[in-house]
């Protein structure tokens, strides 16, 4: 560790991310969220024709692709900001809203990288622990703050607020507040259309999960023209290469069927999960996401049946109210199969009198 970095940074600074095994040495991948399968076949063809303008920067403002997300949510080009992941735009919130010693409100659990960011700019935390059934506490609309975040559906919890529960309890929000629909696709309505009602949100949306592209890093936000001049200002010249550009394009405009088709499927194979594990006694939340979150007596034994399994999770040990818990991705159902019946020992009482397999079908 260099004795010259920042002090103030303290020990262990840094985001986590899940494991990442070397790309095709047999695992069942199941850890960090992504899409079980590949994007759309309508989208390789987009590469071609962008590898010719390669030498040539990107357009600053994410042209043409910030044009296709506004006409896609029904927006003003000048209402959509296109960054380098969603990550991005947590990032540019901090440094455009929030001054050293400003407070910035979440609930927790969620998003790791929120205290990580706030760490790095200098700025208090007031973290608000879900409620016990880990709906979203109401004091995450009333609390002090210049910046709020809330992601929903939830990670790691994968519970989701309707957006008129959302509306009720944000309305008094002070500051801005910035709602993460990473998730969003595999859940029933997004706050997209509050959005003309409340001047002072954001929405923050991904091509990493639906879509099946987390390898272009492509994130972006919807909200008020006024809001988003400020973090436009702050990031990078160019914000995405032409590649991931002309790709995130292809698979908005010209396959549009193929995202809907296969958010639907991961929603079944997560609601097929989530039934066979509440058969084996497990009292687990309804995510509304494309993974779910088991609660285990211990995380670290989990995971290691996991692993003998061939299957790669993530372990949340000490998580709010749960106790230790482990998230599984939604993944090919083979796969989902191997985890149920790795987590089986971890039962804490069937609810039905049926063997690990007869569950399963």
């Amino acid at each position: 560790m260099s004795t010259l970095r920042r002090a103030s940074l303290g020990e262990g600074f840094g985001y986590t991310p899940g494991e990442q095994p070397p790309d095709g040495d047999g695992w069942l991948k199941l850890n960090t969220n992504e899409a079980p399968l590949g994007p759309s076949s309508a989208v390789a063809p987009a590469i071609a024709a962008a590898t010719a303008l390669l030498h040539l920067y990107p357009d600053p403002y994410g042209e043409p692709l910030r044009s296709a997300l506004a006409r896609h949510h029904g927006v003003a080009p000048e209402s959509v900001f296109v960054a380098n992941g969603a990550d991005q735009v947590i990032d540019c919130l901090f440094r455009a809203y929030c001054e050293p010693g400003d407070r910035a409100v979440w609930p927790v659990p969620t998003y790791s990288l929120f205290p990580v960011l706030a760490r790095l700019f200098g700025v208090e935390t007031v973290e608000i622990p879900l409620d016990a059934d880990l709906g979203l506490p109401a004091a995450l609309g009333t609390v002090d703050g210049r910046l709020r975040f809330v992601v929903n559906p939830n990670a790691p919890t994968g519970v989701w607020a309707a957006p008129e529960a959302l509306e009720e309890l944000l309305d008094p929000a002070p500051g801005v507040v910035a709602i993460d629909e990473a998730y969003c696709d595999f859940a029933p309505a997004s706050c997209i259309p509050l959005l003309e009602r409340h001047p002072r949100w954001l929405v923050l949306r991904t091509f990493s999960k639906g879509y099946a592209l987390a390898g272009l890093r492509v994130g972006y936000a919807v909200g008020a023209p006024e809001l988003l001049g400020p973090i436009a200002r702050l990031r990078p010249p160019y914000r995405v290469g032409r590649l991931s550009e002309a790709l995130a394009v292809r698979a908005l405009t010209r396959d549009p069927a193929w995202m809907r088709s296969r958010a639907r499927r991961i929603v079944a194979l997560r609601e097929r999960m989530l039934d066979a594990l509440e058969a084996l006694g497990f009292a687990l939340p309804r995510s509304r996401a494309n993974f779910v979150l088991v609660p285990v007596p211990d995380a670290a034994r989990a995971l290691a049946a996991l692993a003998a399994a061939g299957v790669r999770a993530r372990a949340f040990p000490g998580l709010t109210t749960f106790g230790d818990a482990v998230r599984i991705t939604i993944g090919p159902w083979r796969a989902l199969e191997r985890a149920i019946a790795a987590l089986a020992e971890f039962a804490p009482a069937r609810t039905v009198h049926a063997s690990p397999a007869e569950t399963l079908r």
